[in-house]
């Protein structure tokens, strides 16, 4: 006889399973008469590996005592639920932004609900990556309703894969269910893509032969990704604009069918200064008053793509500032608007007196010829002022990328950007000239007109600099440092403003 106990406590269940030994004996007919007794014999019933969390009780079959154990998608036979649940129903649909989520679990009856947005004309791909066992089951809803699912990407692989593009602005849903009993791990892939165009093969004389119909859906092209949207959208119009504070600079992208709208208050009587830093995309700045457009600004140099206005606020009023992308260009900017002072008016500079030539008297010769000499006109000089100055120094951009190689492939991947590093600009002296600090993806942007611009440098790794050229894009300077080599910390930047 067996009995078994479950105790449920919050996040652990625990079985125990009492094993009762049976004893049978009996007796026989001794060869003398006698009883000759039978020895005991013990059956052990063998016990049953605990039944992972959530998975479906084992079936007891109708011949033997002994459970079928049912297989588990970990080595340790265990998984816990993973960080979005509970998530089980289109009502509970967790929200993700466009990339990875890796360590997602499925268990017994589970499934998981996700959610995100779409601009018209957008195209989403969904994936998921399995682990194990599992056999993963995917559909996508758009208001509502099922608009793609698919079951295994291909024959040999029981990941899923569906794309979608949106008729309108709006949230999509996206289901990922077990196709089979076996629970597992998975990751969740969601990227923005754009059709990726197929040649045609030119026709041949011999026929293609039929292929039978298969269960499994044929892959469809793979997309090409494209850039995901930032922590400001939905701001695609004017009513919808990202409140900013002047000063503040943060990353933002935008690309084919997207467009960028931020606000802020204006001061009368302050000058203020709006900009976009990038060598990705041809931004367009368009900054507008309560009634009229204030300025617009394409390019803020040559040989540049980036964006720059300044002007002066003439009344107190909200004003919106629109990015877009020129030319079919997408990727990252910096966007910042900050209080500037206006540049000097230059110096009144008096004109001197007008120089006067006083005419000489006619000189008359008398001579066989008859010739008389006239003296010249009266001239009036009026200065017309200082000669032009000598050409600026051109801007000298530069873009230094620092990242930690955490997984030691030698190239900077998705989150390994290393923030808040100080980073120099100095002469060849050694003279500092600016300073910058990274941002959350690890990079340090400069534009500098000084033409006594020689390096950058990082005082957080001793020793490493590198050369500048001045009056160039500098995009390419990049300070990985190894996994091998991890520094004892990182660095973190302290809010005290430098005097």
């Amino acid at each position: 006889m067996r009995t078994r106990y479950i105790f449920n406590l919050p996040g652990l269940i625990i079985g125990v399973m009492v094993v009762v030994f049976t004893a049978s004996a009996g007796q026989t007919q001794a060869p003398d008469g006698g009883q000759n007794p039978t020895p005991i014999v013990i059956t052990v019933t063998p016990l049953v590996s605990p039944t992972p969390w959530g998975s479906p009780t084992p079936e007891v079959s109708a011949t033997s005592e002994q459970p079928t154990a049912v297989p588990s998608a970990t080595g340790d036979g265990s998984l816990l639920p993973d960080r979005f649940e509970p998530n089980d129903d289109l009502n509970m649909a967790a929200p993700v932004n466009f990339g990875l989520e890796t360590g997602l679990t499925l268990i017994g009856p589970d499934r998981d609900y996700f959610t995100g947005y779409l601009k018209t004309g957008q195209m989403v791909r969904v994936d998921t990556f399995v682990y194990g066992g599992l056999d993963t089951g995917l559909k996508l809803y758009w208001t509502g309703q099922l608009v793609a699912e698919n079951d295994d990407r291909a024959p040999a692989d029981m990941g899923s894969t569906v794309t979608f593009t949106a008729p309108a602005d709006g949230w999509y849903g996206v289901l990922v269910e077990k196709t089979t009993v076996y629970d597992g791990v998975y990751d969740l892939e969601m990227a923005l893509t754009q059709p990726t165009t197929t040649p045609t093969a030119a026709p041949t004389g011999t026929p293609t032969p039929t292929v039978l119909p298969s269960a499994t859906p044929t892959p469809r092209p793979s997309p090409t990704p494209l850039i995901q949207p930032d922590l400001a959208e939905p701001n695609d119009i004017p009513e919808m604009a990202r409140p900013v504070t002047p000063g503040l600079r943060a990353t933002y992208t935008v690309g084919a069918g997207d467009v960028d709208h931020f606000t802020f208050i204006a001061k009368a009587g302050s000058h203020y200064a709006c900009e976009t830093v990038t060598g990705q995309v041809d931004t367009l700045l368009t900054v507008t008053g309560v009634s009229a457009i204030i300025g617009i600004n394409d390019d803020r140099g040559v040989g540049r793509v980036d964006s720059y206005l300044a002007w002066t606020a003439a009344a107190e009023q909200p004003v919106i500032v629109k990015v877009e992308a020129r030319g079919g260009s997408f990727g990252q900017y910096e966007f910042v608007c900050q209080h500037v002072t206006p540049p000097p008016a230059p110096p009144a500079v008096s004109a001197p007196a007008p120089l006067s030539i006083t005419p000489v008297a006619s000189l008359s010769l008398t001579g066989t010829t008859g010739m008389t000499l006239t003296a010249p006109p009266s001239l009036t000089v009026h200065y017309i002022g200082r000669a032009p100055a000598a050409t600026a120094v051109p801007i000298t951009h530069v873009r230094l990328l620092i990242y930690y190689d955490a997984n030691n492939d030698r190239q900077p991947g998705p989150g390994e950007g290393v923030a808040n590093v100080s980073v120099l600009a100095v002469s060849a002296q050694g003279q500092r000239l600016a300073r910058v600090f990274t941002n959350a993806q690890g990079e340090a942007i400069f534009n500098l007109n000084s033409a006594a611009l020689a390096r950058v440098i990082v005082p957080f790794v001793p020793g490493w600099s590198a050369r500048v050229r001045v009056g160039e894009a500098n995009n390419d300077i990049v300070l990985g440092l190894p996994a091998v080599r991890l520094p004892v910390f990182l660095p973190v930047r302290h809010r005290v403003e430098e005097r």
